[in-house]
């Protein structure tokens, strides 16, 4: 009888592995659906600004504040009850990514916004934040899976 691990056993644990760490991987990716919904909440806070009224900013700033707190909540709640990520899944690749996906979306949406001022457009904040929000729900699921390859590039078994 032999104490080793037959390579058959070897790949089968390493594949079952890999498979785990997927599905961790996975659980912690955004969801589409919160990309789509900061953006269109973007759009309620840009109304507010642009309606320059009292009234318009006291509805439309808490509805922008407990909606990003609601949604951000039930993102993460899911993810804290599950596994959590090693901090050497994300590494400077996806830090750049992150942020350029910032840049992007916020300065992409403010200079649009103060082009469209500039210009004589009525309600330019919220014509930015449309373009935002587009950008945001559509690019934010891009990001997500940019972020999945490399996390699992920097899983078990890779070079670190």
């Amino acid at each position: 009888m032999s104490d080793g691990v037959r390579p058959s056993e070897a790949a089968y644990s390493l594949a079952e592995i890999q498979r785990r760490q997927q599905q961790v991987i996975d659980v912690a990716t955004v969801p589409g659906w919160y990309w789509w919904a900061v953006g269109a909440l973007m759009v309620v806070l840009a109304l507010g600004v642009d309606t320059r009224t009292t009234v318009a900013l006291a509805i439309t700033v808490p509805v922008f504040v407990v909606g990003l707190l609601a949604a951000t909540a039930v993102v993460v709640q899911g993810q804290f009850r599950r596994a959590r990520l090693r901090q050497s899944l994300l590494d400077g690749r996806a830090v750049l990514a992150i942020l350029g996906f910032v840049a992007v979306v916020v300065g992409g949406t403010i200079g649009l916004a103060f082009l469209l001022r500039a210009s004589g457009v009525s309600h330019p904040a919220t014509l930015a934040c449309v373009a935002g929000g587009v950008v945001l729900g559509a690019g934010g699921p891009i990001l997500m899976r940019a972020l999945r390859r490399i996390m699992l590039g920097n899983g078990a078994g890779s070079p670190q």
